[in-house]
Formats: structure tokens, C-alpha cells, sequence
């Protein structure tokens, strides 16, 4: 840590409770984990709160540069110490809980912490365990957040909040707390310098261009990307799909990151397919599409998965199969339909995918989890298969291993499967397709927007843009984007 950010970071901690608010790569997370270092330096406990499992990993990845000690700073998202709280004090939360979260119930295990926060046991509890209490990407918190954190602010005054209204894109359930009437007078303004740190040694003209660019991110403003000249930043206009392969196979450094971004799930998806399994889909956290491939859909007309003993598992594993990957075509409504009738796939030729055929018949007769796992792993090593959603199926044929073997259901096990990566982070992976919710708060080498015409939001739009480190490639059939503030609906 160098002297100038060492001295940021201790007039920081002086000025708590604070508030800071800085843009997109300007070294925000840098100077979060800087004080909490200068504060382990001088004996002093922080706990660490933020939205996301990302944001977590992303702050410990950081504290471990500055060689925080693990014992002192404790990191977790907001919902998830609320739920640990309301664990623990269920009396005093008036909320019962189960030892595996539904993090559906977010908003209430939120509420009930800040009943449980300022009881005097609790209260007691946080005032001996932490001397600093730091809150990061504040601009995503509803008025319950804000009032879950003051309950811990009257334990420990030491409080910090950190933020940029600019990336406010998450859209919990609630009303957001308002930065200028209910953060900054009881969090007052840290002012710093704000600098484009994220695009040092990589694309410098390219960060002073994001830094200027915010000012044109309002509602109702209209921004042309056909009149930049800014290094690294390309506009194209060509909307095809081999438009869209040939920018994102045009990065072929794979010690380099690229993320391709759209707004909606299966969009998203739909790209990852078409690009021959080189990018693979990020999945949100909750795992919502294995929770349906699970649990069933019915509205879209998706059936969970069966109970043991039932032939049908086989024809579950292929539905599933072909929604994770391409070149399963062969696998096509003669196969299905059998399946669907309990019917012999002996006798029924299908070429390259001959052993996958096989490999299902055998579930058909054995329709054990165990078997599934086994036949699940044949069919993904077929040369001429790629999967794209690595994710998902990986995480939902553990869930289902799982309950092979401690008999509970697949959709409780998926569950303690993706907590487990709430905790640990994501694997690393050069090429992904996703949403920008799910990467906020990540940088990319690159960004593609798939398509511009997706991003009217400035919110969502600056996030996107942000993202990248070298390059940024935006398609769309017009350069120009009219810019609109929308509101998340919670229906």
C-alpha cells in the first residue's frame, strides 16, 4: 500500500461515519479493502457487508493483496448475515427460519435482522465483535437495507457506505433509499479525488472516455456511439448472427476475458447456443434455470424431474441435455416421444449419438439418480457435443448425486449447492454470456453489447460499458440509443 493510499484510507476511518461515492473503476473496492487494512493494522475488527456473492468474492480477493488476517474482517452479503442473525435470534427476529435459506425470502429475513440488530444482546454482540462496519454498491439498498444497517450503526457508529447512484441496478423488492435525503445526512460525504484506476496499463483513453461519458447517462438524454473515436471502443451496425460470432471469436488470447452481455435470461442464452459452446452462460445466483428444470414449470410447460424408480428420468436427462447443449439435434421427437410412451430405444439408429441412445435406454430400465449421474456423464463426452450451460449442468447433476445419496429431494440439495458457491465464488472462465446484473461489480478484458437497443437504461448501459478493461464492442442496428430510467417490476 502506498503512502497516498494509506492516507486515504486512514482519513476515512476518522471521518466514519462517511459515506463515499466514486464511479466505475476509479479504485472503489481498492480503497474499501486499503481501510479496512489500515484498521486491522491498528487492531480494529471490520465487518463487511454488500450485495452480492461476486461483490464478496471480489473484496476478499482484495483484502487478501493488502494481507488483511482472516480474523479480522469478516465479509458477507447483506441478506446473508441478516439470515444469520435471524438464525440465531429467532425470538427477538420474530422470523423462523431453516438452517438452508430461501433467499426468496430476502426482504424478510432483512426486516427481522433489524428487529434482532437493535435488541440490546445483539446490539451488545456487534459493538464487541466489530470496531468498523464498511457497505458497499449502497445505492442498491431499499429503505429496509438502510434501515437494517442503522440498526447495526447504533452498535457501531464506525460506519461506512460506499456507492455510484450511476450502477444502481439490481431492483430488490422495495423502495430504494434515497442517497440525497436518507444516506447523506446520517452518512456524510468523504470527498477524494476520482481517477479511472481500472484502465491503467490496459486502455487509459478508454477510462477518461467512461468518465466523461457519465454525464451524458441521464434519463431522457440520447447518446450516439457512431460519433466516438475513442481507442478500443467499436461500433457495428451489422445486427446478424454472424456478425455476433465473428466479434465474439475475435478475441483469440485466452489468457484475456470477454463477456458478451444482453438483458434478458434467455437471450442470453440463445446466444451462447449459436456460438458453438465457446461461450458459456453465467447462471444467475439463485439458479433459477435448474430450479425449473428441477422443480418444474408448468406455465412453460416444463415437468420436474422424477421420482427414483420412474422410467422417465430418461426423458428428463434428454430434455435437460438439449438445454445445455448443441448437437444433440438427433435426439429429436422419435427418441422423445419414446421416451415420453416408456418405450425400447433398442433398434433405433441415430449415428454419432448412437452410444448417447444407449446410454439412455439403460436409465429407461435402471431409473435410479445414481444411473442418471452415470449416463449424464456419457452423454456430455460425446465428441460432437459442446456445453454451453457448464454451470448449470454441472451444479444440477451434483444436486441430483447428492440426493442419490442422503435421499433428500434434488431442488433442497441445488440449494445448498449454489449456497455452497455464495460462499466460495464462481470458477473462472475466459468467455461468458450473461446479463449485466450478474457481472456488476466483475471486469472483463472485453465487452460485447449484443444488443444496443436492450440498454436503454444509463444505469444498465454504464454498467456494461464499465466492465471493460481494452475493448468495447457495441452492436446495433442504430448507433444512437434514447436513454430511459425504467422501474423494476416485482410482480
Amino acid at each position: 500500500m502506498d503512502d497516498v493510499l494509506r492516507a486515504q484510507a486512514g482519513a476515512l476511518l476518522e471521518s466514519a461515519p462517511a459515506s463515499v461515492e466514486m464511479p466505475a473503476g476509479a479504485g472503489k473496492t481498492h480503497l474499501l479493502a486499503s481501510a479496512v487494512a489500515v484498521a486491522a493494522e491498528r487492531g480494529h475488527r471490520s465487518l463487511v457487508l454488500t450485495h452480492t456473492n461476486a461483490g464478496v468474492d471480489a473484496i476478499r480477493r482484495r483484502l487478501k493483496v493488502f494481507g488483511v488476517p482472516s480474523g479480522m474482517a469478516r465479509v458477507e452479503t447483506i441478506t446473508s448475515w441478516a439470515f444469520s442473525l435471524v438464525r440465531a435470534y429467532p425470538t427477538l427476529a420474530d422470523v423462523v427460519v431453516s438452517d438452508t435459506p430461501d433467499w426468496s425470502e430476502s426482504e424478510h429475513y432483512v426486516g427481522g435482522a433489524s428487529r434482532a440488530a437493535r435488541a440490546l444482546a445483539v446490539a451488545e454482540v456487534h459493538s464487541l465483535s466489530f470496531e468498523y462496519v464498511f457497505v458497499d454498491e449502497y445505492q442498491d439498498c431499499t429503505l429496509t437495507h438502510h434501515e437494517f444497517v442503522l440498526a447495526i450503526v447504533s452498535a457501531v457508529p464506525k460506519t461506512i457506505v460506499l456507492g455510484d447512484r450511476l450502477q444502481a441496478i439490481f431492483g430488490f423488492a422495495g423502495v430504494l433509499a434515497d442517497w440525497e435525503s436518507d444516506v447523506l445526512p446520517r452518512f456524510p460525504e468523504f470527498e477524494i479525488d476520482v481517477s479511472p484506476q481500472r484502465w491503467r496499463g490496459h486502455n487509459e483513453p478508454l477510462g477518461d472516455w467512461l468518465l466523461k461519458l457519465r454525464a451524458e447517462l441521464q434519463d431522457g438524454s440520447t447518446v450516439d456511439f457512431g460519433v466516438f473515436s475513442t481507442p478500443g471502443l467499436q461500433w457495428s451496425g451489422d445486427t446478424s448472427v454472424a456478425a455476433l460470432a465473428a466479434a465474439a471469436h475475435s478475441h483469440r488470447d485466452f489468457d484475456e476475458t470477454v463477456v458478451l452481455l444482453d438483458k434478458w435470461p434467455r437471450t442470453v442464452a440463445r446466444h451462447a447456443s449459436r456460438l458453438g459452446g465457446s461461450y458459456s452462460v453465467m447462471e444467475d445466483i439463485n439458479g433459477n434455470f435448474m430450479r425449473e428444470q428441477i422443480g418444474g414449470n408448468a406455465a412453460r410447460g416444463i415437468p420436474g424431474i422424477p421420482l427414483e424408480g420412474d422410467p422417465h428420468l430418461a426423458l428428463w436427462l434428454a430434455r435437460f441435455t438439449k438445454a445445455c447443449t448443441i448437437g444433440y439435434a438427433d435426439l429429436d421427437s422419435t427418441v422423445l416421444g419414446r421416451l415420453e410412451r416408456n418405450q425400447s430405444l433398442s433398434g433405433l439408429a441415430r449415428a454419432e449419438i448412437q452410444p448417447a441412445v444407449e446410454a439412455l435406454e439403460r436409465l429407461r430400465v435402471t431409473p435410479t439418480y445414481a444411473e442418471l449421474g452415470l449416463v449424464a456423464r456419457e452423454l456430455s463426452a460425446v465428441d460432437s457435443i459442446k456445453t454451453y450451460r457448464w454451470e448449470a449442468w454441472n451444479d444440477t447433476l451434483q444436486a441430483i448425486h447428492m440426493s442419490a445419496e442422503n435421499a433428500e429431494t434434488p431442488l433442497e440439495n441445488l440449494g445448498r449447492v449454489r449456497e455452497r458457491l455464495r460462499r466460495q465464488g464462481r470458477r473462472s472462465h475466459a468467455r461468458i454470456a450473461s446479463r449485466t446484473l450478474l457481472v456488476k461489480g466483475l471486469e472483463y478484458d472485453h465487452v460485447i453489447i449484443a444488443d444496443l437497443s436492450q440498454f436503454t437504461d444509463p444505469r444498465n448501459l454504464y454498467v456494461a460499458l464499465s466492465r471493460a478493461r481494452k475493448t468495447i464492442t457495441i452492436i446495433g442496428a442504430r448507433s444512437a440509443i434514447d436513454l430511459e430510467v425504467e422501474t423494476f417490476d416485482h410482480s
